[in-house]
């Protein structure tokens, strides 16, 4: 018997063996490509081109090939189909901003998962086990409420006075800076963003701001990392190499290994902390405290991956946000003026988050600002696992019952560059944000997706306002005043392409007292990201 099965072994593993598998297998792609795109396929009803419905080839040569492009061509898919497309064999993406509610809902008893496919960009490891890249609703759920109280707006509010300080700190390393070469205003906030989180979320800061410059920073570690995320949804083998990446750390580049260490030996350390004291306040205790979670899902396998993912999505993200708007309010004096005009009487030593929201020009500048540069660039799905979605558009001329299962998505920078809801979209305008009599316009801040919707929102988002009104209001009294532009221009911050976040090639450069600063935007993070190129848009 041994004999015989090493024989045939032997056969399959023979050049006409190895081909006649090649054939089978080839044979397999071509007949599941044609049931795709056949009328037996719950999804053939709806419009799209026939080659992204045929198999994920195509998404994978825009967005892996091509670098995160696959946004831009969906949105000439809708130019072309209409508000509802098919834009891969399984998947359907929406243009309709008035459809957001029903995707991403939060309503009691309405199921949302995320989809398998999107979250193999987190690739392997404890990264794939944290509460973001959680598929299914119910582990979602208790995985968030473990953290959920530690990042509310109430218990940021307590400790905002680490935000005002870790602010002025970077504040104060800017107006040093006086005299000295140019930096990168995106590294600086960066540097601000990081501290912050890291202090607030683990009870000590990186220690970004008090190096002497502004790199290395969280943002430069992870840019190679961050570069691979479309790789790691189209290839398998990538996934599974991730795995063993810890391995060979030691051998690859200086921002993998700090990457490697941080993950595997930095954040284990906060939550060895943790667990010696049980009190300590900061995040890995609320987790570990928590009764929500089975003793499984406390381990400091799965929390390191946790707690990366939280220092990813709270910092590149926030720092590119606020460059976003230190280059409009030296880009555009009107602005800065008027915002300069609402914060009179603000006492710079002394800021709080829940006043500085209470500025209407500052309010409208913050959502401007998250419109042009909201954290998630890349499209993110949600299925409804146990209903049917009925779509109907404004006008009614277009109507689809969305099969159950169905992953449909919606991305931001499509979203938030509808005609209907922002005229002149490509134009940076807070003024939109406001009604005739000055006060806030609430009305269109449903339709931002910028920390998502529904059950899945971003659950830093109250810190993330936090920091960027602190420091908002900082750049204005402090550092805009002795900055001009410095070789930049609004390209520099076009929307080209996506990494998952949202991040540029270019961005604003600036220049203190004849000191110039540079801020690049480069690819942001966090379940999205993007580049942009001279001819975006």
């Amino acid at each position: 018997m041994d004999n015989f099965n090493s024989i045939a072994l032997e056969r399959l593993l023979s050049p006409s063996g190895l081909l006649g598998l090649t054939g089978v297998w080839l044979g397999y792609r071509v007949a599941l490509a044609l049931y795709n795109i056949s009328p037996f396929h719950p999804l053939s009803k709806f419009p799209g081109p026939k080659i992204a419905a045929a198999s994920y080839v195509y998404e994978a040569y825009y967005d892996w090939i091509l670098m995160g492009r696959y946004g831009r061509r969906i949105e000439k898919m809708h130019e072309q189909y209409g508000p509802i497309v098919r834009v891969s064999p399984d998947e359907l993406h929406c243009s309709d901003p008035y459809f957001a509610d029903e995707i991403y809902t939060g309503k009691p008893g309405r199921i949302r998962d995320k989809w398998q496919h999107h979250l193999k960009i987190a690739g392997a490891g404890p990264v794939s086990m944290a509460t973001g890249t959680a598929g299914p609703h119910e582990l979602h759920r208790k995985r968030r409420a473990a953290h959920a109280r530690f990042f509310s707006r109430g218990q940021v509010l307590k400790l905002e006075d680490e935000v005002y300080n870790y602010a002025k700190l970077a504040i104060e390393k800017m107006l040093r800076w006086t005299g000295k070469e140019a930096f990168e205003v995106k590294g600086a906030f960066n540097c601000y963003t990081a501290d912050v989180f890291s202090q607030y979320a683990f009870g000590e800061p990186m220690g970004f701001i008090e190096q002497e410059g502004w790199e290395p920073n969280f943002g430069t570690w992870t840019s190679s990392f961050l570069t691979t995320t479309y790789m790691m949804r189209h290839n398998g083998f990538a996934r599974r190499l991730a795995d063993i990446l810890p391995i060979f750390a030691d051998y690859m580049g200086d921002d993998v290994k700090r990457i490697m260490h941080q993950m595997h030996h930095v954040i284990p350390a906060y939550i060895k902390t943790a667990l010696a004291n049980p009190d300590g306040g900061r995040v890995f205790n609320e987790i570990l405290n928590s009764n929500v979670l089975p003793e499984e899902e406390k381990t400091i396998y799965r929390l390191s991956g946790e707690g990366f993912v939280f220092l990813v999505a709270g910092t590149e993200t926030t720092a590119a946000i606020l460059t976003v708007m230190t280059f409009h309010l030296l880009h555009q004096p009107k602005i800065y003026a008027r915002l300069m005009k609402d914060l009179e009487g603000i006492d710079p030593n002394n800021l709080k988050w829940a006043q500085l929201e209470q500025r209407p020009y500052l309010w409208a500048l913050v959502q401007e600002s998250l419109r042009h540069q909201p954290g998630a660039a890349a499209r993110s799905a949600r299925i409804a696992r146990e209903e049917e979605l009925y779509y109907k558009s404004q006008d009614e001329k277009t109507q689809f019952v969305i099969p159950r299962g169905t992953p449909v998505s919606m991305t931001a920078m499509i979203n938030h560059w509808d005609t209907r809801l922002f005229p002149d979209p490509d134009a940076f305008n807070p003024e939109r944000w406001l009604l005739p009599d000055g006060k806030p316009d609430y009305t269109l801040q449903k339709f931002l997706i910028s920390f998502s919707k529904g059950s899945r929102v971003c659950v830093g988002e109250s810190l993330a306002l936090c920091e960027i009104y602190i420091m908002a209001a900082l750049m204005a009294i402090r550092i805009i005043p002795k900055a001009e532009l410095f070789e930049t221009t609004i390209e520099d911050l076009t929307y080209d392409h996506d990494l998952v976040s949202m991040a540029h090639m270019g961005g604003p450069g600036l220049e203190f007292d004849r000191v110039k600063v540079t801020a690049l935007l480069h690819h942001m993070n966090q379940q999205g990201l993007c580049v942009p190129r001279k001819d975006a848009r």
